[in-house]
């Protein structure tokens, strides 16, 4: 397929979606042109079929209908192009020019707009105009000799979007040789990154009148461009030479000779009023992008495959720049620098001495591939520079050197005496660089390592980035520097690198950069389906990534992992460990009620989601189902781990169970085993009641451990129940357990874990529905050992009974179960608030209601008296009054609730804290135990301003 090909569907696609949703609306990000592949994150396109051309009109690579000659817009003229009709710019520009997205636009020669207004903005034969670029055009040049000059006093209003960029690239990447009488491009079909093509056309070049040093603060300053781009600089640092944004520069650059030079970008004495964000310049030759001297400030710039240097500053450049990729290209022979920085090199100690700021940067060599590369940061002729939360990696000679005395004296008098004006701080320097530090002999004025470690939070070590820019482990693991503290331009961050995560939220490079997203491929353990779902079956035993871009579907019983037994130290030798990692964004959907995940002992689930960007289970086909009345669709989720339980009454170890479900054997000896993490999780539909004593639920925590994380987890239309501990010591925060066909947060068989933050709302749609709390040591067994024993937080556990649905017991304590319960909000259950069965539980929670010496307590309580009945009297079997055991301990209240109802929620679905709510007396649970965070509030929302559950839940507003 041809690169015009490639584009041309790309834009049909994105045409074509644009009918489908509001391409305004920030919610749906499109696939960007000139990317090859749709970008993790932002889904996978349906093909779109390429339209024949109509007789009256003709569609180019950009899937846009070109119109007449006459409807160039003024300042430019129609030019025939082979079948289509592209309007040209040319010569000096004088009057402002608006390049509209329906149009296809070509440089001819160099193409400066506006006249030169001078160094002071009074230059009696200036002339400024704007040029104006609407989002989704492309401009191209024909040939080296084709550039585009913004003259000082003249402004490029070049302001893309995420889904439709602004694309300045060749007529060769347009596949327009033969019309235009070039010479063709060599055929290629590898990686976009590691394309050959570069220097293609001139490039862009935009001079600003801010001050530059060639002058040595002898007068107003100006300079004479490269490339016969005229002359730049002058007296105003705050300059505004026009808005660059969402802009991809591709193929440009002319190295016409050694010491004159087009880049892909030339920014040459540009001030700080000039707005530069969510750039991306591709194969420049020569530099990627430079800075001449000024003031320039930039965000979010890419830079891949530079023919030279990627990031390059010379004549005094003071701007500032922060989340910066600049990735090597190892087809590009000549690769050098990722950043090469100057002060002049005519004069080392001239002023304004170059000093920028640069914060949270990622440059990455191509050493490993068998690139040209060289130094990751080389630092000289007199530089300053500071330099915050950066991470370097695999250059061919060094991630770092610093060359001339002078920049040795501006950096400090050594190594020990950091006072100067060249500072490195919480910065990553990959050991997979050749040498990690260049050692220039007797011209080190002073030793780069001990420069280097001295200053604070700087790292040597391995790197462990993903897809070559996006932060790992490692990177993760550096301590940052809050660089918003040192710099307003600086947006706050506590992270190193240019891109935090993979999640959505976190790579800002999705959607509008070109090639640099992956496009997503089934992963080798699972099938394609013939919808292009990967289909995920049987056992895995290798570790497995379900990356974001692609739909899941679990087929059967997928287990992760072989059994490895009860304990770590002497694992069964039958077993085989997996991790299952799920990345943000990915939906992963059960065929049928006989299709359910389970996580072997001493295998994991790290299920990634985000609050921008979840992990959802769910049914396939989840866009024809229904949050209302939808249940048990698919088979849910089963944890096993080697976390101890009470089945055997503490006879023998380890103690095992079968799970439910056929789901395979948990329980062992380490009460903090590790089955992996769930941040950001939506479970739908899921759980199998295959027959009344063996049932799946939405999740089933077997016999899992404390170090398992479980931090914002949903379960909406569960059956069985929502969520059932059997067992073991798990730990979750921030719970949303709606709709449950039977009860929301069950446990059984001796669970001794902590849960903090959990909102229960019961579905009157539901009509088996029951607990909220369904509370059990073990049934077959009220005293078996270890006795289940929760800690529970900030609950609010609301049933349907007034909206008319069948809603038993709010929290049901029974069969022996312990438990400390605090700040705990319950409202609108049909039979009862709270309700104690089994002598064994009476008495675990001491002798009588006014002893409270046991082990089951309640404090900061509100039952309220929308239940049915606010305690549930089972006369003779009840050893004491409940209604006095709960009063007699601290702060209980029994009370009408005031919850407020949520915005666009039904009335049943109200969680957020009232009046009523709000005045009861918390219990600071921090102090109870380091587990739980401070609160001063009952319920699990004390106000709409910190609803911890919007953007990432479903349901709950709707």
């Amino acid at each position: 397929m041809t690169k015009l090909q490639i584009l041309k569907n790309t834009l049909l696609a994105a045409v074509a979606a644009c009918a489908l949703v509001a391409c305004g609306d920030d919610s749906t990000e499109l696939a960007s042109p000139g990317t090859v592949a749709p970008n993790p994150g932002t889904g996978t396109p349906e093909p779109q079929p390429e339209p024949e051309p109509e007789p009256s009109s003709k569609i180019d690579r950009g899937g846009f209908e070109r119109t007449s000659a006459g409807d160039c817009p003024s300042g430019t003229s129609a030019t025939t192009v082979g079948d289509q009709t592209h309007c040209t710019l040319s010569g000096t520009v004088t009057n402002d020019v608006t390049l509209t997205s329906g149009n296809i636009y070509q440089l001819s020669g160099k193409v400066v707009i506006g006249v030169d207004v001078g160094a002071d903005g009074t230059a009696a034969a200036g002339d400024p105009a704007t040029l104006t670029i609407e989002p989704g055009t492309v401009i191209y040049g024909p040939s080296k000799t084709d550039l585009l000059v913004i003259s000082r006093g003249s402004k490029i209003e070049a302001a893309g979007t995420a889904s439709s960029p602004i694309i300045f690239t060749s007529a060769l990447d347009l596949d327009l040789a033969s019309e235009l009488g070039v010479t063709p491009a060599a055929s290629y079909s590898g990686l976009a990154l590691e394309e050959p093509f570069t220097s293609e056309w001139g490039g862009i070049v935009i001079s600003g009148r801010a001050s530059i040093n060639t002058c040595n603060g002898a007068g107003i300053c100006e300079a004479e461009g490269e490339g016969d781009s005229g002359l730049y600089g002058g007296d105003d640092d705050t300059d505004d030479s026009g808005t660059f944004k969402y802009v991809q520069v591709k193929y440009a650059g002319n190295p016409i000779t050694a010491d004159d030079e087009l880049n892909g970008i030339a920014f040459q004495g540009v001030g700080s009023g000039t707005e530069i964000d969510y750039v991306h310049v591709h194969n420049g030759a020569d530099d990627g992008v430079e800075f001449f001297g000024g003031t320039a400030q930039v965000k979010h710039l890419v830079i891949t495959g530079a023919d030279d240097d990627g990031f390059d500053w010379t004549q005094g450049w003071r701007g500032k720049a922060q989340h910066v990729v600049i990735i090597q290209n190892p087809a590009q022979p000549a690769s050098d620098q990722g950043i090469e920085a100057d002060n002049y090199g005519d004069g080392n100690d001239f002023l304004p001495r170059a000093k920028p700021r640069l914060a949270n940067f990622t440059i990455v060599g191509s050493y490993s591939k068998g690139g040209e590369s060289d130094i990751g940061m080389l630092l000289r002729e007199g530089t300053g520079a500071n330099i915050y939360n950066t991470v370097v990696s695999d250059f061919g000679d060094a991630c770092l050197d610093i060359d001339q005395t002078s920049t040795f004296t501006n950096a400090g008098s050594s190594a020990t005496n950091l006072t100067g004006n060249l500072t490195i701080q919480s910065t990553l320097f990959s050991s997979n660089c050749k040498t990690v530090f260049k050692d220039d002999g007797a011209d080190d004025a002073f030793d780069l390592e001990a420069y280097f470690t001295n200053q604070s939070n700087n790292v040597v070590g391995a790197t462990s980035l993903f897809n070559n820019f996006i932060n790992g482990t490692a990177e993760t693991a550096v301590t940052a520097t809050d660089v918003s503290a040192v710099d307003t331009f600086f947006v706050a961050t506590d992270y190193i690198g240019a891109v935090a995560s993979t999640s959505a939220s976190d790579n800002w490079t999705l959607g509008w950069t070109y090639g640099l997203n992956p496009t997503p491929e089934c992963p080798e353990a699972t099938t394609e389906n013939s919808d292009g779902a990967c289909v995920v079956s049987g056992t895995i035993t290798e570790d497995l990534t379900l990356v974001a871009g692609l739909d899941y579907i679990l087929s059967g019983k997928v287990v992760v992992g072989v059994d490895m037994g009860p304990d770590a130290s002497s694992p069964l030798a039958t077993g085989d460990a997996a991790t299952l990692t799920v990345e943000p964004g990915v939906t992963v959907m059960g065929a049928d009620l006989s299709s359910y995940l389970v996580v072997t002992r001493g295998s994991k689930l790290n299920s990634n989601g985000t609050a921008d960007a979840p992990v959802t289970f769910t049914a396939i086909d989840p866009d024809t189902r229904d949050l209302d009345t939808d249940t048990s669709l698919w088979g849910g989720i089963v944890i096993n781990g080697r976390a101890t339980i009470n089945t055997c009454n503490g006879v023998g170890t380890p103690c095992e169970a079968e799970g439910e479900g056929d789901s395979g054997l948990y329980g062992g000896v380490d009460d903090t085993d590790d089955s992996g993490q769930i941040f950001y999780t939506r479970v739908i539909y899921a759980g199998n009641p295959i027959t009344a004593d063996d049932e799946l639920n939405g999740i089933a925590f077997q016999g899992v451990g404390s170090e398992t994380e479980i931090d914002y987890l949903q379960v909406h239309n569960g059956a069985d129940d929502a969520v059932e501990f059997f067992g073991g010591t798990a730990q979750a925060k921030h719970l949303v357990l709606t709709g449950a066909d039977d009860d929301s947060l069950d446990w059984t068989q001796g669970w001794r874990g902590k849960v903090q933050h959990v909102l229960i709302i019961q579905n009157p749609n539901q009509p088996a529905t029951d607990q909220g709390f369904e509370a059990d040591n073990y049934g077959d067994g009220n005293d078996f050992l270890p006795r289940a024993h929760p800690m529970i937080a900030n609950a609010t556990v609301l049933g349907a009974g007034e909206a008319g649905g069948e809603s038993d017991i709010g929290i049901l304590l029974r069969e022996g179960t312990a438990a400390n319960l605090y700040n705990i909000v319950v409202a609108d259950f049909g039979d009862a608030c709270l309700d104690i069965d089994q002598t064994a539980t009476f008495t675990v929670s001491g002798a009588n209601a006014t002893t409270l010496t046991g082990d089951l307590t309640m404090e900061s309580t509100l039952l309220s008296t929308t239940c049915a009945t606010v305690f549930k009297d089972d006369g003779a079997d009840d050893v004491f009054s409940v209604e006095d055991w709960f009063l007699g301990q601290s702060n209980n209240l029994v009370a009408a609730d005031t919850l407020t109802a949520t915005s666009g929620g039904a009335a049943f679905k109200t969680y957020i804290n009232g009046a009523t709510e709000n005045g009861v007396t918390a219990t600071d649970v921090s102090a109870v135990n380091s587990f739980f965070d401070a609160t001063t509030y009952v319920g699990a929302v004390q106000n709409a301003a910190n609803d911890w559950t919007a953007g990432w839940t479903v349901w709950l507003n709707q």
